[in-house]
């Protein structure tokens, strides 16, 4: 039986993940990127003592195939696990940072809610079921109240996806939440009994990690796994011809291909590189990425108030702030900042305020200084600065996102041989896209010709 011929357009995370994991199992694989370097957004900066994540500042291991992966890949040794202190996350509320409670008495006795609030949550169970077109803002606040809605929800999405939850699908953006609604007419309900109902055995621990000398080692070892990658090269276009796929790039055509498989961001298709209609292009190109601006910045420890012990804070939109929230990367993981200095890694822009984004380096900078000061007591100016502009950042599941999957669904049974992965399918989390790759690479190797 010959081997499958599989062409992957973009080494970021997911590509990375389908190539070796299909390579694993029998298929030559033909890896692309534009880029001098893989690991897509994913991407570790060292300058002297300094050492900073550009994309994903960490990873969440809870899933046995992911564990699996790290040992396969030797890395499971290298493994950083993040400081105890980082399982304390806290919100901004009235321009002080309150932990997030992390158990029901914390719960009970935090101030970040009020009694309304905190008893509030005892109508969940019975409130009706939630059309599959609600935005995320209306699923919490009609289920849990407007409270949790500002304080927990508002937050988190502003931190995780830089959007909005009142334009963020529910259905797509948190799949599982709204399973557990749709099925047990309760997330509540739904959520103690998948608890009891959990299977024996062994679980992977959930933590969060890094590596040694930061994440940039994942992508690292899988694309020294994988045995034909091509970088420098810019995809022009996919075809099907008589015997396979094709693929034309700024360097050459490459072919034939069994199958063919898109990671490109949809802010970046267009009807030259794919076989796409307008009109379904026009639906794609419509999907937000917005701007966010990432501000590192290193300060002597003596210039800062808060003994920063936690992972870092988030703002919720009604704060009226000009910052989505700030990690404590250097009490996150070791070797991040010099002794006797703090590594702060600040967050602005998003769905929420997409013009701070784009600003000015030095005018962001003012901006970031104010609201540090307020909140964690910064005194000082920063010893060690940088500035990371993402124009196009995370890919919004907004409400009418079944439309995009629809096209996904068209385009590849319409295109046989041709798929589409990425942060833009099935979850914009590293673990997911890292999940999904994997499955892909072992189907497809798996798949008949």
């Amino acid at each position: 039986m010959n081997k499958k011929k599989i062409a992957i357009v973009g080494a970021g995370i997911t590509g990375l993940c389908t190539a070796w994991n299909a390579e694993k199992h029998g298929a030559n694989i033909d890896l692309f990127d534009r880029k001098k370097l893989a690991g897509g957004v994913i991407s570790t900066e060292t300058d002297g003592e300094w050492r900073y994540e550009l994309g994903p500042n960490t990873l969440l291991l809870k899933d046995p195939e992911i564990e699996a992966l790290l040992e396969d890949l030797n890395l499971s040794e290298r493994v950083e696990t993040a400081n105890s202190e980082a399982s304390k996350r806290f919100i901004v509320k009235d321009g002080e940072l309150n932990q997030l409670p992390q158990s029901l008495t914390g719960f009970l006795k935090t101030p970040l809610f009020s009694g309304k609030a905190k008893l509030r949550l005892l109508k969940e169970p019975f409130v009706s079921t939630t059309d599959s077109q609600s935005t995320v803002a209306h699923f919490f606040e009609a289920r849990f109240g407007k409270e949790i809605l500002d304080y927990a929800v508002n937050p988190f999405i502003a931190g995780i996806h830089a959007g909005r939850p009142d334009q963020l699908s529910i259905k797509h953006a948190f799949p599982s939440i709204y399973n557990l609604e749709q099925e047990h007419g309760s997330v509540m309900k739904g959520g103690v009994r998948k608890l009891f109902n959990r299977n024996g055995g062994e679980k992977t621990k959930r933590r969060l990690i890094s590596f040694e000398t930061g994440l940039h080692e994942l992508p690292e070892k899988l694309t020294s796994g994988i045995s034909n990658t091509f970088y420098d090269h810019d995809l022009e276009r996919a075809e099907k011809q008589a015997d396979g796929w094709y693929l034309q790039t700024n360097r050459g055509e490459y072919g034939p291909y069994d199958d063919v498989v898109i990671t490109i961001p949809l802010h970046k298709w267009d009807s030259k590189k794919l076989p796409i209609s307008s009109e379904q292009l026009k639906k794609i190109k419509g999907v937000s990425y917005p701007p966010l601006s990432t501000m590192v910045l290193g300060y002597r420890k003596k210039d800062i108030e808060h003994p920063l012990d936690g992972f870092g804070f988030l703002v919720p939109e009604v704060e009226n702030r000009s910052i989505l929230g700030a990690l404590f990367t250097s009490t996150l993981f070791k070797n991040r900042a010099p002794e006797d200095y703090h590594l702060l890694t600040v967050f602005a822009g998003g769905g929420r305020q997409p013009g701070i984004a784009e600003m000015e380096s030095s005018d962001l900078l003012k901006l970031v200084q104010e609201d540090l000061k307020d909140l964690i007591g910064v005194n000082g100016e920063p010893v060690f600065k940088d500035h990371i502009f993402w124009p196009n950042s995370i890919p919004q599941y907004n409400t009418g996102y079944n439309e995009i999957y629809s096209i996904f669904e068209e385009l590849e049974s319409n295109n046989v041989g041709l798929h589409f992965a990425g942060n833009f399918r099935r979850g914009i989390s590293v673990p997911d896209c890292i999940k999904n790759g994997l499955t892909l690479g072992k189907n497809l190797a798996n798949a008949p010709n």
